[in-house]
């Protein structure tokens, strides 16, 4: 049978397990929500990329748009006798 000062080490290394895991846990959420914080950035980074592309893209349209009008009026003006 286990006498006193066997079962106070017992219990003084079983609140030292559970220390540590404590703090492991504490740490993880920490840097858990770190992640999530640049995970955020990184989404809005995304987003502004692809809202610029979106325009870049529009802008391209346009300019298209307007070449082809020119290059429409062209063609007619060389087909005129």
């Amino acid at each position: 049978m286990l006498d006193i000062e066997e079962i106070i080490q017992q219990f003084e290394l079983i609140e030292q397990k559970v220390e540590r895991v404590v703090q492991a846990h504490q740490t993880l959420q920490q840097e858990n929500e770190t992640l999530k914080k640049r995970i955020e950035e990184l989404e809005n980074i995304i987003n502004q990329k692809v809202e610029r592309e979106k325009q870049h893209e529009s802008f391209t349209d346009v300019i298209r748009t307007k070449i082809d009008s020119l290059i429409g009026r062209l063609e007619g003006v060389k087909r005129e006798p």
